[in-house]
């Protein structure tokens, strides 16, 4: 644990090193801790913000297709999936970007329907806490200036008009010469914390992740490079776009370029610090919002504390990971290219609620296709520039046709067995998951000894972040493939780390199992991407 300087002079974990520590390795007692509402209750949170006042933008009905999976990668797979369009942000591409970043893809019927609206990326109960703001130079009838995006009409609400383009560059401390546009994401604590206490900062965080991943994608289909920005001043962004502490906080920033057909533009430092303090001072206030809702979010000191010491206050203290984390494996290995990027956000699927597959084999080909790309390099300011991301993949076989029961790392020589699965099942706690009808189960960990010396309490928030690209990218390739992919952090952290034979200091931040869905009593209904009326009135 790293160790701090307590007010008395004593000496103490900080509180990113008891966070670490509680949210992975004694999560039950943190969720038996916690509020635990129940969705469809009286105080469940709205799971959409209400935007007073402004009128809205409406976005055009969104594309059916963003074109092959494989243009959603990096520049390797372009000669698969052929040139990528020519990168813009006009109106028709921000509209498939938020669609398919944070929209509503499909509603839930049925007699145990629960969770109502489904969006690109797995959520927690479907709860959806990660809201998007854009930012763009103006083009096609949008002005410049920071907007919300409005899931519920898929529409901008403008906030805050201007070209803020050197403000957002001095918050994240990089040059964003050259950014057609900027997506900034946050996340609403409280739609998550009111069931899970303070346990939701963990589940946000992955979240914010997965979406991330899915923007990075839309966005590489649309011919455009997302660029991973964990490290900003988070005062200067709160006052951007209005987000009111501790209820919401800003949790990552993606500016947009036109994507090269050769490497991907490299992130660039502004050679000058700049400080909150500073900055802040040259933000305009944005539109008025509706106030908060009442809730008990100041009684979750493990979150708002977690929060509120996770920020930065100068962009001299951004950093980077060391080199050396392991990407891909060397050589060609099957990828399933063929396969259109819409649909798979739209057939993406958590299974049910009881994760109760069809025990049937899961093809190797298909475990090799889900896998290929998933730790292909992105830009990070987590990173060096082309670097891998600081996460490691390890599959646990349990019914994969063609391959040996086990744990497998997945490396630079592609599946290399580290141990038996016996070891890995013991490690698991997650009741409604079936574990025996799977096909298999990826783990993602990350160095966790590292990061909080480089990043500080910061670092569990980048490395959620992290894994969870990664994670949303094995959702979608899934999908491809026909099957299920259920996130759950059902597991004894300690004991499945030795499973892995993780090095010390690393932890297991995400498990996927995979596996070909079996029967629902629900129905999970697209919604229809139709034009929305010339002017929409605040809801």
């Amino acid at each position: 644990m790293t160790a701090i300087a307590g007010p008395a002079g004593t000496v103490g974990p900080s509180p990113g090193a008891r966070y670490w520590y509680r949210s992975l390795h004694e999560y039950a007692d943190m969720t038996a801790r916690a509020p635990g509402g129940r969705e469809g209750s009286s105080a469940e949170p709205a799971r959409f913000t209400r935007f007073d006042g402004p009128a809205r933008h409406p976005l055009p009905a969104p594309a059916r297709t963003l074109g092959p999976l494989a243009s959603a990668f990096g520049p390797a797979h372009l000669r698969a999936a052929g040139p990528p369009p020519a990168g813009a942000a006009d109106r028709a591409s921000v509209s498939a970007l938020l669609h398919y970043s944070c929209g509503v893809l499909r509603t839930e019927f049925g007699p145990t329907a629960r969770w109502p609206y489904h969006r690109p990326a797995p959520s927690a109960r479907c709860f959806a806490p990660v809201e998007a703001y854009y930012w763009t130079p103006g083009d096609e009838g949008l002005p410049a200036g920071v907007h919300a995006y409005d899931p519920a009409h898929h529409a901008l609400v403008p906030l805050n008009p201007g070209d803020h383009r050197a403000l957002l560059g001095a918050a994240l401390g990089a040059d964003l010469d050259g950014a057609v546009g900027v997506l900034i994401l946050s996340t609403v604590f409280w739609r998550t914390a009111f069931r899970y206490g303070g346990y939701a900062y963990r589940l946000c965080a992955q979240e914010t992740g997965l979406v991330a991943g899915s923007a990075m994608m839309a966005a590489g289909a649309l011919g455009l490079s997302a660029h991973l920005h964990h490290q900003f001043l988070d005062g200067v962004l709160e006052r951007l776009v209005g987000a009111p502490r501790p209820q919401e906080s800003i949790a990552a920033v993606l500016p947009l370029y036109p994507r090269r057909e050769g490497a991907a533009r490299p992130l660039r430092r502004l050679a000058a610090a700049h400080t909150e303090r500073a900055v802040a001072a040259r933000v305009p206030a944005p539109a008025r919002r509706a106030a908060p809702a009442a809730d008990s979010l100041g009684s979750l000191e493990a979150l708002t504390g977690m929060d509120a010491a996770a920020r930065l206050s100068t962009t001299g203290a951004i950093f980077r990971l060391p080199a050396g984390q392991e990407g891909r494996p060397r050589g060609e290995f099957p990828y399933g290219g063929g396969a259109e990027l819409g649909d798979c956000l739209r057939r993406r699927s958590s299974g049910s609620p009881a994760f109760n597959p069809v025990p049937r084999p899961v093809p190797l080909d298909a475990v090799l296709r889900v896998l290929g790309p998933v730790l292909d390099p992105w830009v990070s300011d987590a990173v060096p520039d082309g670097a891998a991301p600081p996460v490691t993949a390890h599959l646990w076989a349990v019914n994969v046709g063609g391959l040996d029961g086990g744990v497998y790392r997945w490396g630079p020589g592609g599946l290399d067995r580290t141990g038996p699965g016996s070891a890995a099942l013991a490690a698991m706690e997650a009741a409604n998951v079936n574990y025996r009808a799977v096909g298999g189960v990826v783990f993602l960990s990350g160095p966790r000894a590292v990061a909080q010396e480089v990043f500080g309490d910061r670092s569990y928030r980048v490395l959620h972040q992290e894994a969870g690209v990664a994670a949303q990218r094995v959702c979608v390739l899934g999908a491809a493939e026909g099957l299920a992919a259920r996130i759950h952090n059902g597991y004894a952290a300690g004991p499945l780390a030795r499973a892995l034979r993780l090095r010390p200091g690393h932890e297991p931040l995400f498990q996927i199992a995979l596996a070909v869905p079996g029967p629902d009593e629900r129905y999970l209904m697209p919604v229809p991407t139709s034009s929305v009326p010339a002017r929409v009135e605040a809801a």
